[in-house]
């Protein structure tokens, strides 16, 4: 076959190839796309917000000026404690702070968190998401299957729609989504907060969360 054939073969089959690849490239955009930083009419471009959802358990007042996003998982014991400092912040400032809690199972050892994310989710879903809350983070090391039975039995969850919530997809995709929220920010580790959706260092005290929020201290 003569070079030239060759040439007048291979270019339009090149070009196919190039063609479709370049078609793939257009279909999936990066996770984390370079932001300008301004308009052609001079103005910033706004910033990434966190999504908040119906489904996400709000701890205070709903029209809080102040908001903490806290991702954190029932297993883990500093998520606990910092449960313990928040719910006195809370507390002190009843008016002024909320917190948006978002679900991230990450433990595994003593017993993979991921199945009392599901029961928190079904306790929010029948307005009993504090007291499943608070019943789970005494418990954190012991959640077993049974335990968070008993717990459920305990803040008298309804049996019926609990098993419901439990099966039911949007449970599932509850986690999904935090998940699938938690790699976009690039959480490393629980817990973890944010304030004006941006992450902030944990304070140790509920002064130090004052500070924090920038709120005066009654």
């Amino acid at each position: 076959m003569s070079i030239k054939k060759m040439i007048l073969i291979f270019i339009p089959a090149l070009l196919v190839v190039g063609f479709a690849l370049f078609i793939q490239v257009l279909r999936y955009e990066p996770l984390f796309p370079k932001k300008n930083t301004s308009s052609s009419d001079g103005e910033k471009p706004p910033e990434f917000s966190i999504p908040f959802s119906i489904t996400d358990p709000i701890i205070g007042q709903k029209r809080a000026g102040k908001t903490i996003v806290a991702f954190e998982d029932f297993g883990c014991h500093r998520c606990k404690q910092y449960d313990e400092i928040l719910t006195q912040l809370v507390a002190k400032h009843p008016n002024a702070i909320k917190i948006i809690w978002k679900g991230l199972p990450v433990t595994r050892f003593p017993y993979p968190s991921e199945l009392a994310l599901k029961y928190g989710f079904c306790a929010h879903s029948q307005k009993k998401f504090t007291e499943f809350k608070n019943q789970a983070f005494i418990l954190n090391d012991q959640l077993s299957d049974a335990t968070l039975k008993k717990i459920a039995v305990d803040i008298a969850l309804d049996s019926t729609d609990l098993e419901k919530c439990l099966a039911a997809p949007a449970t599932e995709n509850y986690i999904f989504q935090n998940k699938n929220l938690a790699l976009q920010l690039n959480i490393q580790a629980v817990p973890t907060f944010f304030v004006d959706n941006k992450q902030v260092e944990e304070a140790e005290t509920v002064e130090g969360w004052a500070d924090i929020l920038a709120i005066k201290s009654n």
